[in-house]
């Protein structure tokens, strides 16, 4: 073939080639496709099957037919076990389930009194025992008191002012469940031990008046002021006294100290900043914030004297601390080493009849 009739066959196909691309009709299926794919990869658009990210097979889809994605209409479902499966119950079953859980109520309620009559056992002179293990456990000291003592015992023995190992449980003490007695029945208590306030007793006090406060919150009864009131003879005594009521801080109750020794303006602005449920103070500086209107003791509970050797020196700051309180609070006075005339402004202070606990009674 010449020259000249090999380039008119290759314009001739070329010409032919054009017209088949511009009539897809006269292609062939293999040819639509190949054309097809070739626009949508100049368009950036590919089907599923041509993505960059490929699934691996598995044993359940060897031949990855699927793509990795799971077909639900095909999909196991998961057996429930026998043991889950919802069992019909009858009247009669019904009927024994029902008795059979009373009465594991029932067995409990009685161990829990057994080991109730076993802590009254443990605690020494009287003890439970006197309120009658046959009454309801209402009448024992409350599972919150128990929660309150453990707190400022474990945080006492970490500051070294109680020793764990010599040491008993606070709850088992004898002076406290006697003292918890008297506060139960209202009585006013006159503590007529030598020595001043143990930490033990004082654990008790502020317990019993912290279990005091939770219920009356859990009666909707909303407080304004302080609910105890400390008077100490001193600051050192009231830096012992706030150190045992610390830890219960926990329990959402406050304590604050007034003594000598820093500013009266200082101690304002803390009363402002701070609704403290306990008040530990010296009667002259409390006397002086009452007058100032700085705090507001009209809604006090409990009040507390401690350390009134001297309460002669005192005795008008205590008689106008306790008319400034609405009502008669339960009144708790330690004694400690007073003589005759000291002891009778004691007992005019107290409600009569009051009654008297000694420290070294109970340890006997």
């Amino acid at each position: 073939m010449a020259k000249g009739d090999d380039i008119k066959l290759r314009k001739k196909n070329k010409s032919l080639r054009k017209k088949l691309a511009k009539d897809p009709s006269s292609t062939s299926a293999r040819v639509a496709s190949i054309i097809a794919a070739k626009k949508r990869r100049q368009s950036g658009k590919r089907r599923k099957c041509q993505g960059m990210c490929f699934s691996l097979p598995t044993q359940e889809d060897p031949f990855n037919e699927t793509h990795g994605k799971q077909d639900i209409s095909t999909s196991k479902r998961k057996s429930i076990p026998p043991q889950l499966k919802i069992k019909k119950i009858s009247k009669d079953d019904q009927v024994y389930i029902d008795g059979e859980k009373k009465k594991r109520l029932k067995q409990s309620e009685l161990k829990n009194q057994q080991e109730m009559s076993v802590v009254g056992k443990n605690l020494g002179k009287g003890g439970l025992q006197s309120l009658g293990m046959g009454v309801p456990l209402s009448d024992c000291p409350s599972k919150f008191i128990c929660s309150c003592l453990n707190t400022v015992q474990n945080l006492l023995v970490d500051d070294g002012l109680l020793d764990g190992d010599q040491d008993k449980f606070l709850f088992f003490d004898p002076w406290g469940v006697e003292f918890w007695k008297s506060y139960f029945l209202g009585n006013d208590i006159l503590e007529s031990s030598n020595n001043g306030p143990s930490v033990q007793q004082i654990a008790w006090i502020a317990s019993t008046a912290a279990d005091s406060i939770s219920q009356k919150e859990n009666d909707g009864f909303c407080f304004t002021g302080p609910f105890m009131l400390y008077l100490v003879p001193s600051s050192e005594r009231a830096s012992k006294v706030r150190s045992v009521c610390r830890p219960l801080k926990a329990f959402g109750v406050h304590t604050v100290s007034l003594h000598p020794g820093t500013s009266v303006e200082h101690q304002v602005q803390g009363l402002k900043s701070c609704e403290p449920e306990f008040v530990i103070a010296t009667p002259e500086r409390l006397k002086e914030l009452v007058l100032l209107k700085a705090v507001d003791i009209s809604g006090v509970s409990l009040l507390v004297l401690d350390g009134m050797d001297n309460l002669c020196n005192c005795l008008d700051a205590v008689k106008f601390i306790k008319s400034s309180i609405n009502g008669d609070p339960c009144t708790i006075v330690f004694q400690g080493s007073s003589n005759d005339s000291n002891v009778e402004a004691i007992q005019s202070i107290l409600r009569k009849p009051f009654d008297t606990l000694c420290l070294d009674q109970t340890k006997s």
